[in-house]
């Protein structure tokens, strides 16, 4: 069964970066327990440039990250931050087995 990686790449407008952290921080305690791995990471070469990366046990667990009812504990947080970002990209892989 291989697992998959979700990248999201961004930046958030100066003077909402308390709005974002405070965002992620609930993204953190959230994925803390349900078996997906998430961090979130800061560019050092561009000034408020993000990425999250998230590491699913399985397609199915992918598949099932977009269904409403599974998120809807975070939803407001998801809102948040993508209310926020701007020059947002996407990447999924999967790992090779």
């Amino acid at each position: 069964m291989s697992r998959v990686l979700f990248r999201v790449s961004y930046s958030i407008p100066d003077g909402k970066r308390p709005e974002y952290l405070a965002a992620v921080q609930k993204l953190r305690q959230y994925y803390a327990g349900n078996g997906v791995e998430y961090s979130v990471f800061e560019s050092k070469s561009k000034h408020n440039h993000f990425q999250e990366v998230y590491v699913y046990p399985s397609v199915e667990s992918y598949d099932q990250s977009d269904d409403p009812s599974t998120i809807a504990e975070i939803s407001t947080s998801m809102e948040k931050i993508y209310a926020l970002a701007q020059d947002v990209s996407y990447d999924v892989s999967n790992e090779l087995e």
